[in-house]
């Protein structure tokens, strides 16, 4: 199932896949501009009396032109028609959660969002993601630590860790996505596969500043909501960034030497997740034909140890969560990556086997 996994770990399980590495014209090791944002302070420079006088007077012409053009209002943009997989569980005291399984990278076609989203949202008093990235981006203890996570702290580059080749190739495949820079020698096996993935997406015409989550969560923040953390950018870090160096290697060779595949896959679960189809491909094993990499008996169980933690472990988790929610009476918007619905250990059996009513939202 190795190519559904990997491609899924792009856009469809873990947020924090998408946030260290989206902002390509920025040389930090660590983007900060999504947090910037939502979360920038304004800041007033006072004018001058004459520069008063001329914003006062420009400031009457723009009121005159209003009140003229005032019977021509601008038509609304229209919502987008996507209509991605979405259900509701009302609890026994009144309560709603709504749940919504997120790409963690879209495009402007999915914007506006269609009302039954935008409805359920407004309706709720907690927005529920996976992690708040934005949050996490702010907290500078934090970001040393992430920044420690991506690095070689013994003074070795990525060349010294992967043969020849996969590093050409991979740095050829940022290169061509215009995001090579030679700083990025420095990031570990991880990390540079994580800038792959942002290549993966730029192909695709996806953008993980347009994600799912990462939109609701900007609206959230600009709005004062309640935010509530499912993991913590902590957990998944700590997932991504502890795995051995045989299977870190084994996923950057898979991303690199099937980047066709793992592009078109990617566009593939997009154009289903818009139309709300997602349960049949995540469910279906299909793993590469002819894989031309030695996968021993002990890196396959590092394959399946790390499929278990993204998905099985994780969606246990947020079952739970999801239970204390519905049980404590309030009233959530509960957004994570797509693929966590599905499954025998997805969160809509989970719900279910709990004895709970899952209804999916129709759109109209």
């Amino acid at each position: 199932m190795y190519k559904k996994i990997l491609c899924a770990a792009v856009a469809l399980t873990m947020c924090l896949c998408t946030a260290g590495c989206s902002d390509k014209d920025d040389s930090s090791v660590v983007s900060s501009s999504q947090a910037d944002s939502s979360l920038a302070v304004e800041t007033t420079v006072p004018e001058s009396s004459s520069q008063a006088e001329t914003t006062t007077e420009s400031s009457s012409q723009a009121e005159t032109t209003t009140a003229d053009n005032s019977s021509q209002p601008e038509p609304a943009e229209q919502e987008s028609d996507i209509t991605p997989a979405m259900w509701k569980v009302e609890g026994e005291k009144g309560n709603t959660v709504y749940f919504l399984g997120s790409m963690h990278a879209l495009d402007d076609s999915c914007y506006p969002l269609p009302n039954e989203i935008t409805d359920a949202y407004n309706a709720s008093d907690s927005l529920a993601v996976e992690c708040d990235i934005f949050a996490y981006m702010s907290d500078f203890a934090s970001q040393m630590e992430l920044v420690e996570s991506m690095l070689y702290q013994d003074g070795t580059t990525i060349a010294d860790h992967i043969d020849a080749d996969l590093y050409e190739s991979a740095k050829q495949i940022l290169t061509d996505a215009g995001l090579y820079m030679p700083l990025y020698d420095m990031y570990n096996v991880t990390m540079w596969s994580s800038l792959i993935e942002e290549a993966m997406m730029l192909d695709a015409g996806l953008d993980s500043t347009k994600g799912l989550d990462m939109q609701m969560l900007t609206t959230a923040h600009e709005e004062d909501k309640d935010i509530i953390e499912i993991e913590s950018a902590e957990f998944q870090n700590e997932l991504l960034y502890s795995q051995p160096e045989e299977f870190n290697n084994f996923m950057l060779e898979t991303y690199v030497y099937y980047y066709e595949d793992q592009c078109e896959e990617l566009e593939k679960s997009f154009e289903l997740w818009k139309a709300g189809d997602m349960k049949e491909y995540i469910e279906t094993e299909d793993e590469f034909g002819d894989i031309d990499i030695e996968i021993s008996d002990e890196l396959q169980a590092m394959i399946d140890n790390y499929n278990k933690q993204l998905l099985d472990d994780r969606n246990k988790g947020m079952v739970e969560k999801a239970k204390d929610m519905i049980d404590g009476g309030q009233n959530v918007f509960y957004v994570v990556g797509a693929a966590h619905f599905y499954s025998e250990t997805g969160i809509l059996k989970g719900l279910e086997d709990a004895g709970y009513t899952v209804e999916e939202i129709q759109y109209d």
